[in-house]
């Protein structure tokens, strides 16, 4: 029996990937993943512990995620049955991918943006067509319509407030878009909560809108729990590539528990936004820094020495952020996360120190 090499067994498609990987740097002060720096309030602690006291471990989790879904409807305001769990956005990315992949097909997203659209679509083995940025990162009316009419894609993705730049999106671009469009939109509105900005009115206008909303963002990044809102007829074909309980149960019991006490987060949310005009406001009087608009809960700045230089020199002094100087279209970028008062405070102090 010949024995055959993993480049003959393994899809072509993979060869031209990386796994995502994190190397782990020792900080005191991290600010490179959009999470909350904020814990749970007390209340809400004791509800999610509570709440996870409940959950028969021995029993399969609900299938359908119903308790936790209607939580989640009357937060948007739609209907439980327009909306779908994931295991964080990223499967729910997954399972949309995997919905339209076959030979041929296209996916556009517009750059930069976040890695995982393209990752997943081009493991499925579909092409990835990319719109560059307009000026400061807008996102540039003719050329998008215009990659659009030329790859007609299966589906575009749209990431407003978009990661890693922050800026959203002109809404008549992407109503354009939504006019445009031969297959689905995703319009990923992971940091709407920081933006107050959200396109869940327009959906009943849009058959083929899919508007991605996750928890992470809000402080429930270990949970791990995304949802897509969208019309029930385009659902239910994405329910035919779901894995069989996909949401456990303690994530769903937890995230229950949490949106019950859904005011006490939106006030963790609105201290964000206040440190984010803040620390912005800061950092535009050093020396050295280009701070690009945000309605995110972090900030992209570009350094004009060598942006690996000041993001070593953070890290020597205990403060993580995310570099981003390999990444096209983001030479000398670095993202900083919002944090706590205090954090800002300790990166402002060391930003002040390296570039003096």
């Amino acid at each position: 029996m010949s024995t055959r090499s993993l480049s003959e067994i393994l899809r072509p498609e993979l060869a031209r990937l990386t796994a995502y990987q994190v190397e782990d740097r020792p900080h005191r002060v991290k600010l490179d993943a959009n999470e909350s720096p904020y814990p749970l309030p007390a209340p809400v602690q004791a509800a999610v512990q509570e709440a996870l006291g409940r959950v028969p471990a021995n029993r399969y989790p609900d299938p359908a995620g119903r308790a936790l879904k209607r939580q989640l409807a009357a937060m948007v305001g739609v209907p439980p049955e327009q909306i779908l769990l994931g295991n964080g956005s990223d499967e729910l990315i997954q399972m949309i991918l995997m919905a339209v992949a076959r030979p041929g097909a296209a996916v556009l997203v517009p750059v930069p943006t976040f890695s995982m659209y393209a990752v997943t679509g081009q493991a499925l083995g579909l092409t990835c067509v990319e719109v560059p940025p307009g000026d400061g990162f807008t996102l540039d009316r003719d050329a998008f319509l215009r990659r659009l009419a030329e790859a007609r894609p299966v589906v575009t993705f749209i990431a407003s407030p978009n990661n890693p730049t922050g800026n959203c999106y002109d809404p008549d671009v992407i109503r354009a878009a939504l006019a445009a469009a031969p297959g689905l939109v995703v319009l990923d509105e992971a940091y709407a909560d920081f933006s107050g900005k959200t396109f869940l009115p327009e959906l009943p206008a849009h058959l083929h809108l899919l508007i991605l909303r996750t928890l992470s963002k809000v402080g429930l990044a270990g949970l791990r729990v995304g949802y897509l809102v969208a019309d029930e007829a385009v659902l239910a074909e994405l329910e035919k590539v779901r894995l069989p309980c996909n949401l456990n149960a303690l994530s769903q019991a937890a995230a229950t528990a949490v949106l019950k006490h859904r005011d006490l987060l939106r006030q963790q949310v609105r201290q964000i936004v206040a440190e984010r005009e803040r620390v912005a406001a800061a950092l535009r009087t050093l020396r050295g820094l280009t701070v690009f608009p945000s309605e995110a809960n972090f900030l992209l700045v570009r350094t004009a020495r060598p942006a690996r230089e000041v993001f070593r020199g953070l890290l020597d002094r205990g403060i993580l952020v995310r570099d981003f100087d390999d990444a096209r279209y983001l030479r000398d970028c670095l993202r900083i996360t919002v944090g706590t008062p205090e954090e800002n405070d300790a990166l402002l102090a060391a930003l002040r120190g390296i570039l003096g």
